[in-house]
């Protein structure tokens, strides 16, 4: 890739020249370096390293700028100068931009990957209760996790998607409890339970299945605070009907995961893993996560005892307080199940570990970091992305959202209305920490402020040239028609860099506007230059333009989840 060559002849020639000044100095990489310019006409890549540089060499960064470009000598620039306060602009040769873009075709599927081991990565997302179906909500992290996976196995990691599946906890006993009050008849209020349609067909199936004992409607006066009635009532049939509560708790839990991964599956969003609570053990057992997870902090003399809990300091490591790991009644927390989930993570061996969570986990950052932290290995290291909200809109008008009222718009039920293609590439328009605005009637628009369909028909315009005539690499071409149209060819010939860069900050939503700028570039390229002419130079370089752009889309539409199009 050009820019990693100019880089690395940038640096051999700083370090040539700190030697003729006699200099030992030790720059980081990343103060020597050319950067992809915003302006083509300025440039086709700029440094400012000589603003960077100039106090070790005791020198203005002009100064330094000329004499570091005259001395850069690589085959590939056609021009170089220095401007301003001391940025070293160049340009590169029309027979380089050839080159760049032929390699492009020869690479195809290829163009962007990297084949080198990086590493082993962890990447949690989704994870919700299996108390409901999936919301829109959820949606956005389905795609938000996907597309980090896809951008850091491009890039070389060994990637691992994994859905924590919570079931076990007062969730499930509610959802349990839900089921089994539509299961059989009674007079009971059911305000704070999980309502909806899929509480009916839960119990509906469950009757089908022919597991159902007859449960008795508890003939005791039950609270009046709505939480503690909750309370009671999960406490009468758990001991009153162990059997059938066991049996409509699992058949519950069962039935929600198969319809969460058959609508993760129509959104062809794929869990290599999914990790079930209940199969972190309990504290009594030493070989279980949970106990490993306390063992270690309780030695590592970080625990304190009070009122007979035992409570983990984790205000020495970073989090805002000490919290309970072990109640005095010997019941793990939360906390606990939550930390022994991640020594289960560490004792798997990855290297760096991903957490995808809603906005509103943002107090579980700091937690689980401070006790990852100590319970790690050297080599491993955590890392949170929290994300904001999606607010549906209809008709201008926004809705509101409750999954106990069963008042929704579930994932299914945005499928069945639109294709998944277009959710992610909605989704993914902002960055992850800002809220989404759902237009579903800007959804079903056809035109370039629709952005799938606007990036979608670039790529099928594409198709339809290439079914006609393809370039001809053996053949001339004009390279002046590929200077003329760099701006397209600047993000064409760099796209492995872009990708590089989206994966090290984590901004996939700058790829979706990567390859928006890509299908703007290309429509207008289209719209201006007759792709087939008579000119067989012109046409062999336009044709080249056009596959180049094509391999380019069809890559990114890969990394974002998208299945592209050759018609629409």
């Amino acid at each position: 890739m050009i820019i990693e060559e100019l880089n690395q002849e940038l640096r051999e020639t700083v370090k040539k020249f700190s030697k003729e000044k006699d200099l030992d100095v030790i720059f980081k990489e990343k103060d020597i370096e050319f950067e992809i310019s915003d302006d083509i006409n300025r440039a086709h890549f700029s440094s400012s390293t000589p603003l960077k540089l100039a106090k070790f060499f005791k020198t203005n960064p002009v100064e330094l700028a000329k004499n570091i470009s005259e001395k850069i000598n690589h085959k590939a620039i056609s021009k170089s100068s220095v401007e301003g306060a001391g940025f070293i602009n160049i340009f590169i040769n029309q027979r380089h931009i050839s080159d760049e873009v032929k390699k492009v075709l020869k690479y195809d599927k290829e163009w962007g990957k990297k084949n080198l081991k990086k590493g082993k990565v962890l990447v949690e997302f989704v994870s919700s209760n299996p108390t409901g179906p999936l919301h829109i909500g959820h949606a956005r992290g389905a795609v938000l996790g996907n597309i980090i996976s896809n951008l850091l196995s491009n890039e070389g990691y060994e990637v691992t998607k994994e859905y924590y599946v919570n079931d076990a906890g007062r969730q499930i006993n509610i959802l349990a409890l839900s089921v089994l009050l539509e299961t059989f008849p009674n007079k009971i209020n059911r305000e704070g339970l999980y309502l909806g349609n899929y509480i009916k067909d839960l119990a509906k199936k469950f009757v089908k299945s022919k597991l159902v004992y007859f449960v008795n409607e508890p003939e005791k006066i039950l609270s009046s605070d709505t939480e503690e009635k909750i309370d009671q009532l999960i406490t009468y049939y758990k001991e009153g009907s162990p059997k059938t509560w066991k049996q409509i708790k699992d058949f519950s839990v069962k039935e929600m995961i198969v319809l969460i991964k058959a609508d993760l599956l129509k959104m062809e969003i794929i869990h290599d893993n999914w990790f079930y609570e209940s199969s972190l053990g309990s504290v009594e057992k030493k070989s279980s996560s949970l106990a490993k997870a306390l063992d270690i902090i309780v030695k590592s003399k970080n625990t304190l005892e009070k009122d007979g809990a035992i409570w983990f300091q984790g205000t020495k490591f970073g989090d805002d307080k000490n919290r309970v790991l072990l109640r005095a009644n010997k019941e793990p927390t939360y906390y606990l199940t939550d930390v022994g989930y991640h020594k289960n993570k560490i004792d798997r061996n990855f290297d760096h570990y991903i957490n995808i969570f809603g906005a509103d986990h943002h107090g579980y950052v700091a937690r689980l970091t401070s006790a990852f932290n100590l319970i790690k290995k050297s080599n491993q290291d955590i890392e949170h992305i929290l994300y904001q909200l999606v607010n549906l809109y209809e008709g201008g008008r926004k809705s509101t959202m409750s999954t106990r009222r069963g008042k929704f718009l579930s994932l299914a039920d945005l499928l069945n209305e639109f294709n998944s293609d277009l959710i992610k590439f909605f989704f993914l328009e902002k960055k992850y920490d800002h809220e989404i605005d759902f237009d579903t009637m800007l959804a079903k628009e056809n035109s370039k402020n629709n952005p799938y369909f606007y990036t979608m028909y670039a790529y099928v315009r594409c198709c339809s040239i290439l079914e006609k005539r393809k370039p001809n690499l053996n053949k001339n071409l004009d390279t002046n028609e590929l200077l003329k149209n760099y701006e397209l060819l600047s993000k064409i010939i760099n796209f492995p860099f872009y990708l590089e860069k989206f994966t090290l900050e984590r901004s996939p939503h700058s790829l979706v506007h990567f390859t928006k700028e890509v299908a703007a570039n290309y429509h207008s390229f289209y719209e201006q230059n007759p792709v087939i002419t008579d000119n067989q130079e012109e046409s062999n370089a336009r044709l080249l333009i056009t596959k180049a752009t094509s391999i380019v889309l069809k890559n990114s539409f890969k990394i974002i989840g998208v299945t592209p199009l050759e018609k629409m």
